[in-house]
């Protein structure tokens, strides 16, 4: 019995001690290979309604990459299905609106955890609509401006910065809309890794005085 008790103990705590240890959350905490890795994952498995597997791709997106605490990034993976699941059953461009008010609670949550500072209904309407682009193949030729355009709202600069990642952002998105998961996840990849780098070159820019810029990073 005291085994048992002991036992359960050590298990409140560690449990205790996973949800609520203080956490350095930023959307700069990625690694390039896993944020790829997770997020093609996730899309694969909603794409074939194992619902379990993608929530836990997401929610390894939310808490193992951006580093958000486990109680918000619950609500914050739950989300982002929701608004995945209503996208893809969207019937026209008027149905994908549905996918709005999922997505703007994801964005919240993550703004409000990483202290970016964002509007995250702008950022869900940008979200939704590289959705969008990236099934549409007669405007495809539009996604790496609009991924740029997210980006640089998400991280500070100019969308131009990121008109390099974006353009294999914009690749992996199109492989992701055509279930090519393997290239889509190499495409990802790669476009994480350049994402890193300028988000490095941004945040230099703007600690460095000799820019003339007082605007830091906003990671």
């Amino acid at each position: 019995m005291r085994f048992v008790v002991k036992l359960s103990l050590a298990v409140l705590i560690a449990l205790g001690g996973y949800l609520f240890w203080p956490r350095s959350s930023s959307l700069s905490s990625f690694d390039a290979a896993a944020m790829a890795e997770l997020q093609t994952s996730a899309w694969r498995h909603a794409a074939v309604d194992k619902e379990a597997q993608a929530l836990f791709g997401l929610y390894s997106i939310f808490e193992g990459q951006y580093r958000i605490p486990p109680l918000p990034a619950i609500p914050a993976a739950m989300n982002m299905l929701q608004a995945r699941r209503a996208f893809a059953s969207a019937a026209d461009q008027a149905d994908e609106e549905q996918a709005l008010p999922f997505l703007e609670k994801t964005f919240s949550i993550l703004g409000e955890k990483t202290g970016a500072n964002f509007d995250p209904t702008i950022i869900a309407r940008l979200e939704l609509f590289t959705w969008s682009l990236a099934r549409d193949t007669s405007k495809q030729s539009q996604l790496t401006a609009a991924i740029s355009e997210k980006l640089a709202l998400l991280h500070g600069g100019a969308a131009k910065d990121y008109r390099e990642c974006s353009s294999d952002f914009a690749r992996a998105a199109r492989l992701t809309a055509a279930k090519n998961w393997s290239a889509a996840t190499q495409a990802g990849t790669t476009a994480w890794q350049k994402l890193r780098r300028q988000i490095d070159s941004t945040g230099q820019r703007a600690a460095d005085p000799s820019t003339g810029s007082s605007r830091s990073s906003q990671l």
